[in-house]
């Protein structure tokens, strides 16, 4: 086998923290670029940990791709994602479970869209390890 198929085979860490805002992150109506993908990888598995709560009285967010804007997490109420929790889905959570995103196929880049309201505060930390399944994957 030749070095560069065993190395493309090296699972990669890409980490996105995000600070809501209202204008640079969590404006209403708005798709802010988690992740620009190139080619094609392999979305071992993504985390979304919400280190601070976050503000948005009636704000929706959710995380997907264009086309598909809540295909990785569906469509949650903002507010209900609290400090310690994890977002996978749209009931976040304490404790991460077996619903994680785990072995999607992306070839766009991962996109969180605001919607209703803009989000005002609270973090969002995204972890994702993923593969590249073209010569020109990449996720940066």
């Amino acid at each position: 086998m030749p070095a560069h198929n065993l190395l493309s085979r090296v699972a990669r860490h890409l980490a996105k923290t995000v600070t809501f805002d209202g204008t640079t992150w969590g404006d209403i109506a708005t798709a802010d670029t988690i992740a620009t993908c190139t080619g094609r990888v392999l979305l071992l598995h993504l985390s979304a940990y919400c280190s601070t709560t976050l503000v948005g009285a009636s704000a929706t967010i959710e995380l997907g791709v264009a086309g598909n804007t809540a295909g990785l997490i569906a469509q949650t109420t903002a507010a209900n994602l609290i400090a310690t929790e994890f977002w996978n889905d749209a009931t976040p959570t304490d404790v991460l479970t077996a619903a994680a995103i785990v072995d999607k196929l992306v070839a766009s880049n991962i996109i969180l869209t605001t919607a209703t309201a803009a989000v005002t505060a609270g973090v969002i930390e995204f972890s994702m390890l993923w593969l590249p399944m073209s010569v020109n994957g990449n996720l940066a």
